[in-house]
């Protein structure tokens, strides 16, 4: 668990940078499972949330394990190029590790852009995008590799 918690904080800390402060609802005709609503809501209500929708979604949907992380992660804004606009859940993978069990959640939107939330115990965990910083963009392949859906 501690090398979870080890690769958690050093992904999560390229997300804070990514938190943003709007809110898109995804109108997708498939039929969602409860990892892949959980994963919409977490770019519509944290992600691309107001301060308030962002505090409340760490409360209710993050894991215990990462909360004080996801708490800092609310606190950020970014601009309105860095939102993920109309995001669609297009493809889940089973995830597992010695500890949890869970899923992968791709999630594209508008200009190409996409997030790996990383859902466990039916609560959010993580989430991972493309990065500058080589060793996160690493970690982002190796997850994003596990994908049918290409690019």
């Amino acid at each position: 668990m501690e090398n979870f918690t080890k690769f958690l904080s050093i992904l999560f800390a390229a997300v804070i940078i990514l938190s943003g402060c709007s809110s898109n609802k995804s109108a997708d005709s498939k039929k969602l499972s409860s990892d892949e609503k959980l994963a919409l809501s977490y770019i519509t209500d944290f992600y691309n949330g107001t301060k308030e929708d962002r505090e409340k979604f760490v409360d209710e949907n993050v894991h215990p394990d990462v909360q004080a992380l996801f708490r800092l992660g609310a606190l950020g804004e970014v601009s309105e190029g860095e939102k993920l606009n109309n995001p669609k859940a297009v493809e889940s993978v089973p995830y597992e590790d010695e500890d949890s069990k869970g899923s992968a959640v791709l999630i594209q939107a508008a200009d190409d852009k996409e997030m790996i939330v990383l859902i466990i115990d039916d609560k959010v965990a993580f989430g991972y995008t493309a990065s500058e910083n080589a060793e996160s963009q690493e970690l982002y392949d190796q997850m994003r590799s596990q994908f049918k859906t290409a690019k």
